[in-house]
């Protein structure tokens, strides 16, 4: 087998010191080319680079005569590699240039120290120019070859190229030279001059990737999505019987919803997986009415179950247990499309069920944040802490649904789409909301447009929330283990009202029956909105 100073070397074959791609397929016959190599280090880089290749052999996606082919083309160095290589430096270098005018503030932004003097600047950038120049006529080896034949050879086989990366390397010498007389320039406040060199490199530097392509690449390209390993998991786990396959398969519509049937394996992270657990531990039993006849998305999009028709530990534990065989043992172990699993170090400790609320000083963190971001997404989730709102009902939302009542001179917003009298409801704005700028955002979108067209799931906003809290360092359970998710804004805001107002406006805010208070008063009408405006005015998280 593959070993190296007693390593493995994993799907090689060593013979007569010469190393070769060598595993068992599928139907128990074995593969075997020669890598034509008796380095190990050569050998340890091919084999990382075929390792996507070798994954879609075994899965039938390449043939045999592909496979070996891409082992023969990927043993040379090719011009097209170089090419590849030296686009990205030339990427690095032209952004370096063009950083050029606010080096002196960045230092001082993001070092707190005082910007290196301009004449040493001067100094530094003038040994440069002349080393570079210098070493263009000299004839000599410069560091720049030595450099590319170091970094070329850690991945290629160089021999026979060596002249194609020394006329690589001297022309990369030129652009070095180039960006020096460019910050030269600069230094003099000649900026016309700085301009006209920055220019003449983006003309004549190539650093598009678009016509540069490698085996490695194709690889990319060719990435098994998580539909696809699902598949080839079935037929791994070909033993299973029939009623864990039925639920194992019930488990993996949810997977799918959450990380996108579509998306490829290799970009699934740790985060992914903890935010599908989040998602799995809100959703309802799906044996019991009326969840037995929803779709799962449609069990996805609920808000609001009580704490009796959730889903057990046990059933968390299982989609986590189903998500390590996947992405661990299968892709990792078995065909090696993943160097680590994404189920790494995840683990799930059964907690309460029940919602937890946030602080006052963590929703002023959460809404400062929101307040950062772009677009749509700054203001679905204000709205979520400025009105108590559902994640459906604020998704659902179109233009005209924003309206402005005559008696109170203020806006509001009218929620409609809901199943029970109470959902539908009117909800003021509140006024940091405006002061914000949210009627600006309505500014130029036609009244029929939905207010938030981009959402196209309400697991969608699930998983942007779990960054962010995650960014801000909140924790998701609260100190009675209480879990604190995007729904938690809505319990949140439900809380911190009722502090301050009648239980029956805020009930109305937010979409709740009227419960009644004491045992003669009945609720028998709705609420104007100049009498629910003080529930929104008075909860502001700045304060």
């Amino acid at each position: 087998m593959g070993y190296t100073n007693g390593c493995y070397i994993p799907h090689t074959l060593r013979r007569n010191d010469i190393y070769y791609v060598y595993f068992r397929l599928s139907d128990s016959q074995f593969f075997r080319c020669s890598l034509g190599t008796d380095s190990p280090r050569r050998c340890q880089v091919m084999i990382s680079r075929l390792a996507p290749y070798i994954s879609m052999f075994r899965l039938g996606r390449i043939t045999r005569q592909q496979f070996a082919e891409i082992i023969r083309t990927m043993k040379k160095l090719t011009f097209q590699d170089i090419d590849l290589f030296v686009a990205g430096l030339n990427a690095e270098i032209l952004a370096y240039v063009e950083s050029i005018p606010a080096e002196a503030r960045l230092e001082r932004l993001e070092l707190a120290t005082s910007p290196t003097p301009v004449d040493l600047k001067e100094v530094s950038s003038s040994f440069f120019q002349n080393y570079y120049q210098d070493v263009l006529f000299s004839g000599e080896e410069s560091a720049t070859e030595v450099y590319f034949k170091k970094s070329l050879s850690s991945g290629f086989d160089i021999d026979g190229m060596e002249t194609a990366i020394a006329d690589a390397a001297a022309k990369y010498s030129v652009a070095l030279h180039q960006s020096q007389s460019a910050l030269s320039a600069f230094l003099r406040k000649d900026f016309a001059g700085y301009s006209q060199t920055l220019a003449s490199m983006k003309q004549s530097i190539p650093v598009t990737f678009a016509s540069l392509t490698t085996p490695s690449d194709s690889a990319e390209e060719e990435v098994l999505t998580l539909s696809e390993a699902w598949v080839g998991f079935l037929k791994f786990k070909s033993d299973w019987k029939p009623k864990i396959r039925q639920g194992n398969e019930k488990y993996f519509e949810v997977i799918k919803s959450v990380l996108g049937a579509d998306t490829p394996v290799t970009d699934i992270t740790r985060r992914d997986i903890k935010n599908l657990l989040e998602i799995v531990e809100g959703l309802p039993r799906q044996n019991k009415r009326p969840y037995n006849s929803m779709t799962i998305q449609q069990c996805l999009e609920l808000d609001d179950i009580t704490d009796d028709e959730l889903v057990s530990a046990k059933t968390v534990k299982d989609y986590l247990k189903l998500c390590q065989g996947l992405f661990s043992t299968y892709l990792t172990v078995e065909i090696g499309v993943l160097e680590t699993s994404p189920t790494n170090s995840v683990r799930y400790e059964a907690q309460s069920k029940s919602y937890g609320n946030y602080s006052r000083t963590e929703m002023r963190k959460l809404v400062e944040h929101f307040a950062t971001l772009e677009g749509w997404k700054k203001w679905v989730f204000l709205l979520l802490s400025y009105t108590g709102a559902r994640r459906a009902e604020i998704s659902k939302l179109i233009v005209s649904d924003v309206r402005f009542d005559d008696d109170s001179q203020w806006h509001y917003i009218m929620i409609e789409d809901s199943k029970t009298d109470a959902g539908t409801r009117q909800v003021p704005l509140a006024p940091r909301l405006v002061d914000m700028g949210f009627l600006n955002y309505l500014a130029g979108k036609r009244p029929d447009e939905k207010l938030f067209p981009e959402i196209t799931n309400n697991t969608q906003l699930t998983r942007i929330f779990h960054v962010i809290r995650e960014t801000l360092d909140i924790e998701y359970m609260d100190d009675y283990k209480r879990r604190r998710i995007v729904h938690s804004l809505r319990h949140t805001f439900i809380t911190e009202a009722q502090k301050t107002n009648n239980t029956q406006l805020v009930q109305q805010v937010v979409g709740h029956e009227h419960s009644q208070i004491g045992q003669t008063q009945r609720y028998t009408h709705r609420f104007t909105v100049s009498d629910l405006l003080p529930v929104v005015k008075e909860l502001d998280w700045y304060k």
